[in-house]
């Protein structure tokens, strides 16, 4: 067993872990601060049971699904929930993208970085936090990051949500939370403990409250990045990135 130090969410949690492998996949995330206000394992019966949800044969992988899952059930009480979703960076503000699994988040911005360049980050690729301090929600990465790891240790202003609907068409319309509010409930980790999960509940009503929420409808094209990202970030749309070209 060993122990380790990772801060998510400008939160300090203290890991332990059965195999190495967790610290190797933190290591972006490392830090010397002791102080830890959450303690974050994974039982053996919990490496078990992700073994055989995740069809995975390695307990070293299930262990880290057990060890998020053991930090998303906390951070709510500190002002901070687990979404499923895409965060793209351009500047100081940050854009989500959500959607279920399979519907393309990893594609279309994979098509940003492809076509935006240098112009943008993926802060995170599959499992960021949103975090509410001081009247803001940021978005902050985390290791899990999907199977592509895309993530870069940041915490960024949260400036639009993106419902990502396949399309044949590409359009995106600001559209009101309450009609789509099964949808997004589904893309938020509800912690098992009630009272957990209704500080998670009021979480999401106070992001949604604050932050400005699109549907998008796309395809797999360069127009499917200039419809989105000019829309959400109010700027004009450049040249494609030369590896693009």
């Amino acid at each position: 067993m060993t122990t380790f130090h990772i801060s998510l969410a400008g939160r300090t949690i203290a890991v332990q872990a059965q195999y190495d492998f967790a610290r190797q996949f933190c290591r972006d995330y490392l830090t010397g601060d002791p102080k830890a206000v959450i303690e974050a394992s994974a039982s053996p019966e919990d490496i078990r049971r992700d073994m055989e949800e995740a069809s995975t044969g390695s307990p070293a992988y299930a262990e880290i699904l057990g060890i998020y899952r053991s930090i998303a059930e906390q951070l709510p009480q500190f002002d901070t929930f687990l979404v499923h979703g895409a965060a793209v960076s351009c500047g100081e503000k940050a854009y989500l993208f959500t959607a279920p699994s399979g519907t393309g988040k990893s594609t279309h911005i994979g098509l940003w970085k492809r076509y935006l360049g240098d112009r943008i980050d993926i802060v995170n690729g599959d499992k960021p936090l949103l975090r509410l301090q001081g009247g803001q929600v940021d978005v902050c990465s985390t290791p899990w990051a999907g199977k592509e790891r895309w993530q870069k240790n940041r915490i960024v202003p949260l400036d639009g949500i993106c419902l990502l609907h396949r399309g044949t068409e590409n359009r995106i319309r600001p559209i009101a939370p309450g009609n789509y509010l099964d949808e997004l409930m589904h893309q938020v980790y509800l912690p098992t403990r009630a009272e957990t999960m209704v500080i998670t509940l009021h979480l999401l009503d106070e992001v949604l409250r604050r932050t400005p929420l699109y549907l998008l409808e796309c395809d797999i094209s360069e127009q499917a990045v200039r419809t989105s990202f000019e829309a959400l970030t109010g700027q004009p749309y450049a040249c494609p990135a030369e590896d693009a070209l």
